[in-house]
């Protein structure tokens, strides 16, 4: 099977999602391309038996790169196997709410693009205060994400990890059957 996972992401964090993904449906057999969606290349899909869109959350929506792909080829994907993933911090922190975060960043995605993805996988995500400007820590600050932070426990001085890499193998190796 030819399958392609294509990401968007702001500051890395699902690219590392997106290449064990990858790295999985490979073990199982897939060739895999793995596409960058910050890149505007075109992307023929109908190469592809598969498709696995992934991105981050970023302001409570889908990395740019990620919606304009959707908007873009959302006719051809809904001729295609999809399934689509999200690493999202908020996973981690607010897990009483992982239900709206379904909804509001998966399900309601993909209805407002027309698909019906075979799988959906929310997945923390990964927060490293030094990669960001002034502007952003000055928003999570203001919302305030650094007190919640702190409040489950993470230094905000370090990089802290929310991605549970079982997880997301096990959810993988699902897609490459």
């Amino acid at each position: 099977m030819r399958s392609l996972v294509a990401f968007g992401t702001k500051y890395g964090s699902t690219e590392k999602v997106a290449e064990t993904i990858a790295d999985v449906l490979r073990s199982s057999g897939h060739t895999v391309d793995v596409a960058d969606l910050r890149r505007k290349s075109v992307l023929e899909l109908d190469d592809y038996d598969m498709v696995v869109v992934g991105s981050s959350i970023i302001v409570g929506g889908w990395s740019k790169g990620s919606k304009r792909f959707l908007e873009e080829n959302c006719e051809a994907l809904r001729r295609k196997r999809v399934s689509m993933f999200v690493c999202c911090s908020q996973s981690y922190l607010r897990p009483e709410e992982r239900d709206d975060q379904m909804r509001n960043f998966l399900t309601n995605v993909a209805q407002t693009h027309g698909l019906k993805p075979e799988s959906l996988g929310l997945f923390g995500g990964e927060m490293d205060f030094d990669k960001y400007g002034f502007m952003v820590k000055a928003v999570l600050k203001k919302v305030g994400v650094n007190r919640e932070l702190e409040g489950a426990g993470v230094d905000t001085s370090q990089r802290f990890d929310f991605r549970d890499w079982d997880a997301i193998r096990e959810w993988a190796s699902e897609l490459s059957q």
